[in-house]
């Protein structure tokens, strides 16, 4: 399988991700660290190790700086798994993933400035209309139950920032991970070293009444988000490792963008989104493509 089938399947499957995730955090009633937990414990998790152990080789070559790296990649992935639920609770998917595509730009930059890998100019330009767009999907108003347009609150747009910075350094430490392991190590060691720090953040959250909650309720959401998520990395991690580029395969992620804001409207019903919104996605979708370009 080619990195390019990979990468196809991958959107598929972020698409489907996303989609899920907004609908279920909007029925969650537990804090948003429990889900996110559980969907590692029963999602990703088994999906990683199937892939890790039958699939992909998985040596590992131990050192002291690949426990700092582990630790890093799992703290920066347990933070953005948290507070992108929560996030999702109070964000249309329009203006989540187009505040979101800051993960994008940042993860261009450190590809750049910690991996060495190349910036082109014209990524530098992609960069730079993400930029704007995601200036314009802040100041975009989302529509009230009443019918009326109010400004996104300020806490939810920090928060979305802070879950798409703390996503692009996950990101950019697992490839940095994949120097000292095979792909399968990365599921195997990578993922459980990630389960273990979203499990530590939750546990503060846990009680009886949650856990009976999660037991009746939420379970198969949590099981049904997190099983889409890890073949979602399993097939983002293959291609990142042979592409060798994770600036590129970033920039090739464009697509998902207008696939998942069509999904929302369709299955979801998200279709008040004010016409500044829309102007943003255009101009997003445009920088991303921008960022392709060799």
């Amino acid at each position: 399988m080619t990195w390019q089938i990979a990468l196809v399947v991958m959107m598929a499957a972020s698409v489907t991700s996303t989609l899920i995730q907004r609908h279920y955090s909007q029925k969650s009633s537990l804090p948003a660290t429990i889900p996110s937990a559980a969907s590692y414990l029963f999602g990703v998790i088994p999906v990683g190790l199937t892939a890790g152990f039958f699939v992909f080789p998985h040596t590992i070559h131990w050192s002291w700086w690949l426990a700092i790296l582990l630790a890093l990649c799992g703290t920066s992935m347990a933070v953005a798994g948290a507070i992108g639920f929560r996030v999702a609770r109070h964000l249309t998917v329009a203006a989540n993933m187009t505040i979101g595509k800051v993960t994008g730009l940042t993860t261009i930059t450190l590809g750049w400035a910690v991996l060495g890998e190349g910036l082109t100019t014209w990524q530098l330009v992609g960069g730079a209309i993400l930029f704007i767009a995601a200036l314009l999907a802040i100041w975009a108003p989302a529509k009230t139950t009443t019918g009326a347009f109010q400004h996104l609150r300020l806490s939810v747009v920090l928060l979305a920032l802070v879950a798409s910075v703390a996503l692009a350094i996950g990101l950019v430490t697992e490839k940095a991970i994949l120097g000292h392991m095979d792909i399968g190590g990365v599921f195997l060691v990578g993922w459980t070293t990630q389960t273990l720090a979203m499990t530590l953040l939750a546990i503060k959250d846990v009680s009886r009444e949650h856990l009976r909650t999660f037991w009746l309720h939420e379970c198969k959401w949590s099981t049904l988000m997190g099983a889409i998520n890890g073949l979602t990395g399993v097939f983002y991690v293959y291609a990142i490792f042979h592409s060798n580029n994770i600036s590129l395969v970033t920039a090739l992620l464009a697509v998902t963008l207008p696939l998942t804001i069509f999904g929302a409207y369709v299955f979801l019903h998200e279709r008040e989104h004010h016409r500044i919104m829309w102007i943003s996605l255009a101009i997003s979708f445009v920088g991303l493509l921008v960022s392709a370009i060799h």
